[in-house]
């Protein structure tokens, strides 16, 4: 985390590189057709900026995961389930849209196995061609307590 005070007294914070944001988990978890999965996470909502996702393309898993850092891919021996990824991405405090998609449109099943994807607080599958969920960042706790002394300081600063 890194702080710092500007000469006008306001207070700037970063953590794991974006201002007032956070880290959040992701978790991919991936039936046995893997190549027809994807999504897109925007900023703001619908049509927002894109700023992770997930196409299979390429020969490493991590490549198929843009904008996210990839921390671990286990594979399953189920005939169902090929496997889960999981990792980290860092984005600034907001409101994010998540767009998953099915290019075959049978959704993201085999058999009984029902694969899904989870980001932050939020979570969800494909039943047939698409689906979509929302979740929150908001800034640590760390970092508000941080802008809060800042303002204090600030204020203090003015009435001496």
């Amino acid at each position: 985390m890194r702080f710092a005070l500007s000469t006008a007294g306001l207070a700037t914070v970063a953590l794991a590189g974006t201002a007032t944001g956070a880290t959040v988990n992701f978790e991919h978890e991936l039936d046995r057709w893997s190549g027809e999965h994807s999504w897109q996470v925007h900023a703001g909502g619908p049509g927002g900026a894109i700023v992770a996702s997930m196409s299979p393309s390429g020969s490493y898993i991590s490549s198929w995961y843009p904008g996210c850092s990839v921390t671990a891919f286990t594979l399953d021996s189920a005939s169902s389930h090929w496997g889960r990824v999981a990792g980290t991405i860092d984005l600034a405090a907001g409101t994010y849209h998540v767009a998953m998609q099915d290019a075959y449109g049978d959704g993201w099943a085999w058999g009984s196995f029902v694969g899904g994807l989870s980001i932050g607080s939020g979570s969800g599958t494909v039943s047939g061609s698409s689906a979509s969920f929302s979740f929150t960042v908001v800034p640590a706790p760390g970092a508000m307590a941080l802008l809060g002394l800042a303002g204090l300081a600030a204020r203090r600063r003015r009435r001496d």
